[in-house]
């Protein structure tokens, strides 16, 4: 393990996307090797290591062969969705109590204990998910190693420039993709989708500057609050969706009329608050936009003017507060 976290950190300097790939895939295998039972934070960060991982690969994309591209993406899908029962039933929970939070003087003397009482027990059910299938988690750990094999081939470090500028050009084109569909359908995969492609731009621009150099740092802030509002947009769809299940008959029928009331009208100003920044953010031509990103990777001297990452256009200089 030492030494793949070596091999990730020499190869930084000359290729980032291939430092970021190795070092997410040997801190996934890291969480998910440490002794049973796994913790919900292992597991919580394995996920996330895979997500820098599928994001480093998809700006590698260019320098490889089609098929081993595929390869080693269908991988860390596939390693992904061992680990989605847990995410879902946390993110469930965790949904709720931001809603609870958020709106606690409209639940006040609301029985919400039977509703509580199913999700945590779906939690439960999902951490003795672990446990009991040792041999899809090893399943799971082949699928890394063998995501591991790929990216130690010697034309994975020796991708260049170019190709770089490729993969990141066309992770922001599908973003601005993704935005304008969302825009239209308004449907939780919609959204969802979109806010795929906005996890997979912070991951490779964090990748690419790693010690948030010069303007880069507002533009990584305006990415992480889309990836929030997004995200927990989704969560609050799924919790929706989830107690219209015949599982919550038991829950008195008001209850759960009072919290879809309350998950659509949070979900509305989530929403608003995305597509206004989302506006902000996808302003730009992909190819302007990554060369503006990518420019201040090597600047040409320490004492180099430092160029901001995003130019003053009409819609930027009506910027608006992004706050949650």
């Amino acid at each position: 393990m030492k030494r793949a976290l070596q091999t990730a950190r020499s190869a930084t300097s000359g290729n980032p996307a291939y430092g970021m790939l190795h070092t997410a895939i040997s801190e996934a295998l890291k969480h998910l090797k440490a002794p049973p039972p796994i913790s919900d934070e292992s597991i919580h960060d394995a996920r996330k290591s895979l997500k820098k991982a599928r994001a480093a690969l998809r700006l590698l994309q260019d320098g490889m062969s089609k098929h081993t591209y595929e390869a080693g993406n269908s991988g860390l899908r596939d390693a992904g969705r061992f680990l989605s029962p847990f995410r879902d039933a946390r993110s469930l929970i965790d949904a709720f109590d931001s809603l609870h939070d958020r709106y606690g003087d409209k639940l006040q003397g609301v029985n919400l204990a039977p509703l509580q009482k199913i999700l945590h027990a779906n939690l439960t059910k999902a951490r003795r998910h672990f446990l009991h299938t040792p041999t899809e988690l090893k399943n799971c750990i082949r699928l890394l190693k063998d995501c591991t094999t790929l990216a130690k081939k010697e034309e994975f470090s020796s991708i260049d420039s170019e190709t770089i500028e490729k993969g990141l050009r066309r992770i922001y084109r599908k973003g601005c993709e993704a935005r304008a569909e969302a825009d239209t359908a308004r449907t939780p995969e919609a959204l969802h989708e979109w806010r795929k492609q906005v996890k997979y731009l912070l991951n490779t621009v964090e990748a690419l500057h790693p010690h948030e150099k010069r303007g880069v740092v507002k533009i990584l802030k305006w990415i992480d609050q889309l990836a929030d509002y997004l995200g927990n947009d989704h969560d609050l769809a799924m919790l929706s969706q989830e107690i219209a299940r015949g599982t919550y008959a038991s829950v008195n029928s008001e209850v759960i009329k009072t919290l879809h009331g309350l998950i659509d009208r949070r979900r509305t100003k989530l929403q608003k608050k995305a597509f206004s920044l989302g506006k902000k953010l996808y302003d730009w031509k992909p190819k302007r936009f990554t060369q503006r990103i990518l420019k201040q990777i090597s600047p040409a001297s320490p004492t180099a003017a430092a160029p901001s990452v995003i130019k003053s256009s009409p819609t930027n200089d009506r910027q608006q507060k992004a706050s949650g």
